[in-house]
């Protein structure tokens, strides 16, 4: 029936190269997912990192089930105050951003949780032949991708040449952005330690051991019991009819979702058009939804702390099996910490100024960080499909727009690639060449500005299919 076998949509470039290295071995969704995910941690440096969390939205087709996946960012139990000026960097990047570096900002992550669990129940591939890859390429080196040297040519000097270890590692880069080749030899032995003993070593294991002497000489909070105790939460999730289509994504703490459905839920109830009725979402954000009923207050105390821009990957995989996946994930910017032992970068999560006004997270130690994230599974009678997008705050009006062009009558692709618009919180309007006229604060942009996101679909209805987007990538894989 299917001339495909399994699909991968992803905004991080070395992709598809991962999933092409396996696939004779006839992979899953899953095995897909794993290998492109352990990828681009290792190639899309300052984008993610090996220390990145993040959030996954499943279907499982066997038992034709919807799942959610927390495995986001964790602070540390004990750490310290208000310290963010000493730590405090600004960059020309998304404009402007100020944020903060160095080990205290590092907190604990959950992407090796969520492969965790992904590898042991829907994986068909042994770890060893899941990590070759990435393991290869840390070891033999590799260019920078695109959105890497878009990042760096802001962030570089300021954020990764402060570290000794960092410095060595991208000194290379730092001469030739465009030509230099990185290596990562201690990460490819980090890896390849991993493919042996598996994803929870990281939380319990030699991995967890390394890093937390590394924060604690370099002033990191995270403790070994921090790494001991993390764990995933699994299916806090919402379902959401939207038209003809059923929607799955997560609840609190992140409110990317939650931010998706409230424009859509507008779009379905006013007769105003798409460009209106969003300006007045994003204007009137902070009030209390009565929408979400207690998912409301949430919004409302959050939504004013969501990072106006931030270091983002995508990955969806589909397979014939009817088996989908959908993972969003961060290392927020870097913290510029290049851990000697294991050849890993440190987060920087606690020291996005906008999300922890109050210093590297204030009084809420041990808490689950807030994400704009909304990786979502679609069902309808076509069949199911899987969506997401990098982009900080424009990751949720970029899925509206694509989800309401789709249901308006438009393939995936067209409406991937329809002009997109975002309403800022001063309510100026940055917008692609086709809405020019929002209002007199309308800033436009060129055409496939990777400012508004990246967004992947992959799904299977009469077969299995894939769509990148031009504005990160366009990394789309079949096979």
């Amino acid at each position: 029936m299917f001339t495909v076998n399994v699909s991968l949509a992803s905004t991080a470039e070395y992709s598809s190269e991962a999933a092409e290295s396996i696939k004779d071995l006839n992979p899953n969704a899953a095995d897909i997912l794993i290998t492109s995910v352990i990828t681009s941690m290792v190639t899309d440096l300052g984008v993610v990192a090996p220390t990145a969390s993040g959030l996954l939205t499943y279907y499982d087709g066997d038992k034709n089930s919807t799942h959610s996946v927390d495995g986001y960012f964790v602070a540390p139990k004990k750490f310290g105050g208000n310290d963010h000026e000493e730590h405090r960097i600004s960059m020309t990047y998304g404009g402007h951003v100020e944020t903060c570096k160095g080990a205290n900002t590092f907190a604990v992550p959950g992407i090796y949780k969520i492969l965790d669990l992904i590898f042991k129940r829907y994986a068909s591939l042994p770890l060893d032949k899941l990590l070759e890859f990435p393991i290869k390429t840390a070891k033999d080196g590799f260019k920078l991708t695109q959105p890497t040297k878009d990042y760096f040519i802001h962030s570089l000097e300021p954020m990764f040449m402060w570290h000794e270890e960092s410095k060595i590692a991208l000194s290379n880069v730092y001469e030739d952005l465009d030509n230099g080749i990185v290596k990562l030899d201690k990460l490819s032995d980090t890896l390849n330690h991993m493919s042996d003993e598996g994803f929870n070593d990281f939380y319990i294991g030699d991995i967890s051991k390394s890093i937390v002497e590394t924060l604690k000489l370099e002033g990191g909070h995270a403790v070994t019991s921090d790494f001991n105790n993390y764990d995933i939460i699994e299916d806090n999730k919402f379902e959401y009819q939207y038209k003809n289509l059923k929607l799955t994504g997560h609840s609190g703490p992140s409110i990317g979702g939650l931010m998706v459905l409230k424009y859509l839920n507008a779009l379905s109830i006013e007769s105003q058009n798409i460009e209106e009725t969003l300006q007045n979402i994003y204007l009137d954000r902070q009030n209390n939804y009565e929408f979400f009923g207690n998912r409301g207050e949430l919004i409302n105390n959050e939504i004013k702390k969501i990072s106006k821009s931030s270091s983002t990957i995508q990955v969806n995989t589909s397979d014939k099996n009817n088996f989908h996946f959908s993972i969003t994930f961060s290392s927020g910017y870097g913290s510029g910490v290049l851990c000697k032992n294991t050849g890993m970068y440190f987060n920087n999560s606690l020291g996005e100024i906008e999300l922890n006004p109050q210093g590297f997270l204030g009084d809420t130690k041990g808490d689950r960080l807030i994400s704009n994230m909304s990786p979502l599974i679609i069902e309808s009678n076509e069949g199911v499909s899987t969506i997401g997008s990098p982009g900080a705050d424009r990751i949720s009006s970029a899925i509206a727009q694509v989800l309401t062009n789709y249901t308006n009558g438009n393939t995936w692709k067209e409406s991937i690639n329809m002009p997109r618009f975002h309403v800022n919180a001063d309510g100026g309007v940055r917008a692609e060449p086709g809405y020019e006229n929002i209002n007199e604060n309308t800033t436009i942009t060129d055409p496939f500005d990777m400012y508004f996101g990246g967004v992947c679909v992959t799904g299977r209805n009469d077969d299995i299919f894939s769509y990148g987007d031009k504005r990160r990538g366009n990394t789309s894989w079949q096979c």
